[in-house]
């Protein structure tokens, strides 16, 4: 009589249960800086957004004259409190928009106030001058 062969039955081991890995010092201390960029705003009319202007200077490969060159950057400006004129740092993060992919570290440098022009009938009457 031929005897048919039998699978063992498989023995399923009990799941080890999660236990919380211990912290270790790197996740405690802040992330690495991140590559900033140092520009002016163009532009701040975007609703948390702004476009910042970057000069840099380049060395020509062939001939070694150093060259101006600019590049218009788009950063996210989460409380809108950059303005136009302001010089302000950017890092890089993930995209955000099509065209965002930077985003606004702080205010290096605010812009001075834009002079109010005002005419001097103004000044003595204390009125605007009327349309004519």
């Amino acid at each position: 009589m031929a005897e048919t062969k039998t699978k063992p039955k498989r023995v399923h081991k009990p799941k080890a249960e999660k236990v919380a890995r211990p912290v270790t010092p790197a996740e405690t201390t802040p992330r690495a800086m991140l590559r900033t960029i140092v520009g002016v705003v163009t532009s701040d009319k975007g609703n948390k957004s702004i476009t910042v202007v970057v000069d840099f200077q380049t060395k020509h490969p062939k001939y070694g004259k150093y060259l101006r060159r600019r590049t218009t950057i788009h950063a996210h400006d989460e409380k809108n409190e950059a303005k136009q004129g302001d010089k302000v740092e950017l890092a890089e993060c993930r995209p955000l928009s099509k065209t965002k992919h930077h985003r606004l570290i702080r205010i290096v440098e605010k812009a001075p106030e834009q002079a109010v022009q005002v005419s001097a009938e103004e000044v003595m009457t204390g009125k605007a001058p009327e349309a004519r």
